[in-house]
């Protein structure tokens, strides 16, 4: 199958969501319904963190807008994994590592196209990140883990494995400082005023998003300009078709409220736009569930101690660990081998000793996504390779674990012999990140597209600003980009005053 067939015919499709309004601008000289010190549109990581430094820095009257029924977007199910170097967990469990060595990593799979500032500041940041959230009650389990790309083991884990460990204590944090939260409320406008500064928004009360009713149309003044914080749009199938035609039809994981209106809002008050067109795609997402679930999750831990296997040849065919873009390259052109009839997914495997520390093992197996083989012939027939070249593959890898070399390089903080049973995953790369956005500066401030100087009064952090990972994201930096620039985005937000 080609790769052009594949990715228009073989994943699932969700529906389009059409934009119920139009992303213009306005011009805001009139009265307004209500006033903040600030408002900030996004319920997640970005939004949380502004709200944070924003509260730290003595704003008292601050509006979260959410536009969904429930808070924290893509934070709240995501695997809530952040990647930090030099936080006190780290030193604990006794790991070298420095904002320089990540630096390195995010630039190695960005290809070079990382926003210098943006990155190192991500980076040199990023451990105080760790700081405000066990500050806001947030729990990390007693391990770090390596993820493909990372030179070091820096992937701190949520106590329950989820986003929602990091999105509810911060809630609760928040609301117990006297932060306002209000959802059902879609921003249609981000509003200026006669010197182009952008002093508040237009909202959409009690919406609803599956009918697209509201109740009521407001304006909102914000005295010290507006965070947006409302991450990607990878559900937005005509936003992304537009910008990206080949990956329209991939199965993306974002949840359905991930789509284009303030992106486009952005653009319409005259924003820079960065690399619209970039998308990244998962090389831990299966078939066999919807989005990124658990077995997402599991994959992480099979990919390091375990091997993937082209069952075409029987063989390993890439680095398990290697950054995003590579291992979705190449299980891409392991599924170009099948077609529609017989197709060709890869599939990584473990041992049982690895399934008992993996989070999410437990509801993939459960759900059916990974799979139980009690010996190589069960294997090889689950996934229909040639037994003795699978038997081959296996001796191979097992005399890696005894100290001979990689071929592939694949660094190993843990040595786990593969042994019956098996526990298996097929693998098919899932749209999964947009790598684009807003040109934001170091202190989060949103770029005119036609000065390149910051627009006064908008801000914005996360993922629906682009340039920090370049072409491509390592794992678990998208929470820490967010929650990274979604501190400084509150605190140059507190800074700033509307007319100074």
């Amino acid at each position: 199958m080609k790769r052009r067939d594949f990715l228009t015919k073989s994943m699932g499709v969700t529906a389009a969501m059409a934009l119920p309004f139009s992303a213009t601008a306005v011009s805001s000289e009139n009265s307004w319904d209500r006033e903040y010190d600030l408002i900030i549109v996004g319920s997640g990581f970005a939004g949380l963190a502004a709200a944070y430094s924003a509260n730290k820095a003595g704003l008292k009257n601050i509006l979260i807008l959410e536009k969904m029924e429930t808070w924290g977007g893509n934070s709240a199910i995501c695997g809530g994994i952040a990647c930090m170097p030099n936080t006190s967990l780290q030193k604990k469990h006794g790991i070298e590592d420095s904002a320089e060595l990540m630096i390195k990593d995010m630039v190695k799979a960005g290809r070079g196209f990382n926003h210098p500032e943006l990155c190192k500041t991500l980076a040199t940041e990023a451990h105080t990140v760790y700081d405000m959230l066990i500050g806001c009650g947030v729990e990390f389990m007693d391990k770090i883990i390596r993820l493909g790309g990372h030179s070091a083991p820096r992937a701190h884990i949520p106590a329950n494995a989820s986003g929602g460990g990091i999105v509810v204590p911060m809630h609760k944090y928040l609301v117990n400082k006297g932060v306002q939260f209000q959802n059902r409320t879609q921003v249609t406008s981000l509003l200026r005023d006669k010197n182009n500064a952008i002093t508040g928004v237009a909202v959409q009360e009690k919406f609803d998003f599956e009918t697209e009713e509201f109740k009521a149309e407001q304006t909102y003044k914000s005295r010290h300009g507006v965070v947006v914080a409302t991450g990607g749009w990878g559900q937005d199938k005509k936003f992304v078709k537009t910008t990206m035609p080949i990956y329209a039809h991939l199965e993306a994981t974002a949840h359905p409220g991930a789509t284009a209106g303030m992106i486009k809002s952005l653009l319409a008050v005259g924003s820079l736009p960065i690399m619209l067109d970039m998308y990244q795609l998962g090389p831990w997402a299966s078939p066999d569930e919807k989005g990124a679930g658990p077995a997402s999750f599991f994959a992480d831990y099979s990919f390091s101690e375990g091997i993937a296997i082209d069952p075409m040849t029987g063989k390993r065919f890439m680095n398990e660990l290697a950054d995003r873009r590579t291992r979705a390259e190449a299980q891409l052109v392991v599924l170009e081998k099948g077609s529609e009839e017989k197709p060709n997914y890869p599939f990584t495997f473990c041992s049982e000793a690895t399934t008992k520390r993996a989070e999410g093992f437990k509801g993939a197996y459960r759900d059916g996504a990974v799979n139980k083989s009690n010996s190589v012939a069960e294997l090889a027939k689950h996934h229909g390779v040639d037994e003795a070249v699978l038997s081959q593959s296996i001796a191979d890898w097992n005399e890696i674990v005894e100290g001979k070399p990689d071929p592939f390089n694949k660094p190993l903080d843990r040595r786990t012999e593969l042994k019956p049973p098996f526990y298996s995953l097929r693998l098919s790369p899932k749209l999964h990140y947009c790598m684009g956005g807003v040109a934001i500066t170091p202190n989060a401030e949103v770029i005119d597209a036609t000065t390149c100087e910051p627009i006064k009064g908008l801000f914005a952090a996360g993922e629906v600003a682009g340039g920090t990972h370049g072409m491509d994201r390592l794992g678990g930096c998208s929470s820490v980009d967010g929650l990274v620039f979604g501190q400084i985005a509150g605190r140059t937000a507190a800074n700033y005053k509307a007319n100074a």
